[in-house]
């Protein structure tokens, strides 16, 4: 079953067809996330948007199976990852082409970090 793009902006990178939105998250004291999905849905990241502006090192949260990195990796459900600082002030075709390249990209050293963005 693919995705349902109601509500979603499509996004054609490297022949594949993703899906994004960007949303409040009342169930994550109202956080603002931009959410990204491949049309098969093997890879599926949500991350904060406005990271840039915390003194922290901003994560994304991997949800799916598909993550450059995390082929070897044993894992439960989801997993927390810090990412590069991006400018995330304004959501933008560019920015989500960014991610998802940074996404899909091979890293040979990840750094999982809990809820909080704290290092595990």
């Amino acid at each position: 079953m693919g995705v349902n793009p109601k509500g979603k902006r499509k996004l054609e990178f490297s022949g594949r067809i993703y899906y994004w939105n960007v949303e409040q998250d009342a169930e994550d004291y109202g956080r603002i996330n931009l959410s990204i999905v491949s049309e098969d849905k093997k890879l599926i990241v949500s991350y904060h948007v406005g990271q840039s502006n915390n003194d922290t090192r901003p994560f994304i949260v991997v949800k799916g199976i598909e993550f450059g990195g995390l082929e070897n990796h044993s894992r439960k459900g989801w997993v927390r990852i810090q990412t590069p600082i991006w400018n995330d002030n304004i959501v933008t075709p560019s920015l989500v082409r960014t991610i998802i390249e940074w996404c899909l990209f091979r890293k040979d050293q990840l750094t999982f970090v809990d809820w909080e963005g704290n290092l595990i």
